[in-house]
């Protein structure tokens, strides 16, 4: 198992640095979808659409939606849909604050995680392309960072993990697990802010917004945990051997993507 996490984590990672280096916007774009595609395949199973025809329904209209957006990606409605994407995560805060479940209970809010799907999916999607319009340098740290805060999360996590983040949701983490994601995130942020030669309000603002999109990261991936608990499942999909589904792999980069476009934005 281990091994096979590896391989395809190389490899995975492998495609990904090349396409977000060597591909323009267009092509990148496409190629997105071998992420997205799969995620939102994966997303209308664990709101529990009945059959195999509508779930590829679903995934039909997640590519229109991101069709629609990469037409208008660089008007005022871009804008909106990415503030719409960021307020809902806001919002997602509470639902995951006062989570609980009882055994044996039918999944909830089942139709409604459905619709939220093709806002954060395709709000995700878009970000990303904004931010490699950018620079490609800008999508890459987005990605590294969400690692960042997770392994710095995990290694913090087993050596000096005491309480609970959100035993109901995910029993592994722990508080002491993401205080440590997140100073990992900010000397990486303060690294690259210093290597990309930000004035000194903007590598302060910059570490301050990696901090918010190291905290949204961690919301991304307790929402799944929601998602996967409501329906009883272990893994959104199998489409990566050893890591589960797309969505095992890019829920921390869902959450993350829209706030840190959003912010980015304002300090350049």
């Amino acid at each position: 198992m281990l091994i096979q996490r590896i391989t395809s984590g190389l490899i995975l990672a492998a495609f990904i640095l090349f396409v977000v280096i060597y591909f323009r916007s267009p092509w990148l774009a496409l190629a997105l979808g071998m992420i997205y595609v799969p995620a939102a395949r994966e997303w209308s199973r664990l709101t529990s659409l009945p059959s195999s025809s509508i779930r590829w329904g679903y995934v039909a209209v997640t590519v229109v939606f991101s069709i629609s957006l990469w037409f208008v990606r660089d008007t005022g409605f871009a804008t909106l849909w990415l503030l719409a994407a960021v307020l809902v995560w806001m919002l997602v805060l509470i639902l995951l604050a006062n989570y609980k479940q009882e055994e044996g209970q039918s999944p909830r809010w089942q139709k409604m995680l459905g619709l939220l799907g093709l806002l954060l999916l395709t709000a995700a999607w878009l970000a990303f392309v904004k931010l490699h319009a950018i620079h490609y340098a800008w999508l890459l740290y987005i990605m590294i960072l969400c690692g960042v805060a997770d392994s710095m999360a995990f290694f913090a996590g087993k050596r000096f993990g005491r309480v609970k983040l959100a035993p109901e949701l995910s029993p592994g983490k722990t508080r002491e697990g993401m205080l440590g994601g997140l100073i990992g995130v900010l000397f990486f942020a303060l690294g690259f802010g210093l290597w990309w030669g930000f004035s000194t309000p903007q590598l302060v603002s910059f570490m301050l917004l990696s901090f918010l999109t190291g905290l949204v990261s961690v919301e991304g991936d307790l929402f799944e945990s929601l998602m996967k608990r409501e329906v009883g499942v272990k893994d959104s999909g199998w489409i990566l051997p050893g890591h589960g589904g797309m969505l095992d792999r890019f829920d921390s980069h869902i959450a993350a993507a829209p706030v840190f476009y959003i912010g980015l934005s304002w300090i350049l």
